[in-house]
């Protein structure tokens, strides 16, 4: 079995308390998977409730921690009420959602007037995406959630990229991780090939550090007052010049 390292979220982590403070806070986490980064967080909220569509997933990290409220959720269709988080965070999954809009539109109806959104998402160009291109291509993913940032009805307070390490064994813990992550029971000679050519004489290194670079948004409710009253004065400004 790969034995595949990501420093358990530790870097995540880091990012996230540099741009929010979560002491105390009620925090959602959407897409929280098997609950890898969900136990990290647990230790700094308040209360944590975390969701992921996959229920297999969600039985694991409830077998595996405790403290947090697992539930199987998208961030599309939230059961949540107006209002009821403090924070809520997209770890890596705003990329996955169907509908990147509607999930923003839910975290915009479910975080507090005063609270805060925060987003990581992968950079499309990177060496670990650049291998997982060869298996499936999250390119149009990942800008379909950029274009869904830009558009929302957030507005970007701070705004990061940072970088975090995939330590492999070697290349045959490289090569199982890749290839049993995507269902395949066997490895392909091209595209063992193509990833032995993109990682070049790193191919041969033990351990093998595969860099990922990841955006980091943190979002707040636009002031819708403020902009109007800037539209209103605009308008104004504007018919004088006539």
């Amino acid at each position: 079995m790969p034995t595949m390292s990501l420093n358990n979220g530790k870097v995540e982590i880091y990012m996230i308390e540099r741009f929010v403070d979560l002491t105390g806070k009620r925090v959602l986490e959407v897409g929280c998977g098997d609950g890898r980064l969900t136990s990290l967080l647990a230790r700094k909220s308040g209360t944590l409730v975390a969701i992921d569509p996959d229920s297999e997933s969600i039985a694991t990290a409830g077998r595996k921690f405790s403290g947090v409220d697992f539930r199987v959720g998208s961030g599309e269709t939230m059961e949540f009420e107006d209002n009821s988080f403090d924070l809520v965070l997209f770890t890596m999954s705003l990329h996955h959602h169907t509908d990147c809009e509607r999930a923003l539109h839910e975290a915009y109806r479910t975080v507090t007037k005063d609270g805060r959104v925060v987003i990581i998402e992968p950079v499309a160009d990177s060496e670990i995406q650049l291998l997982y291109r060869l298996f499936v291509d999250e390119t149009p993913a990942i800008e379909r959630a950029s274009d869904a940032i830009e558009t929302s009805d957030f507005e970007v307070e701070r705004y990061e990229v940072f970088e975090k390490d995939w330590v492999f064994e070697d290349k045959e813990d490289l090569y199982g991780y890749h290839f049993e992550n995507y269902g395949s029971t066997g490895y392909d000679a091209g595209i063992v090939d193509c990833m032995n050519r993109q990682l070049g004489d790193s191919i041969d290194a033990e351990p093998i550090i595969v860099k990922e670079d990841m955006r980091i948004f943190l979002m707040r409710k636009k002031d819708t007052k403020k902009e109007w009253h800037s539209k209103v004065l605009n308008h104004m400004m504007t018919g004088r010049r006539k």
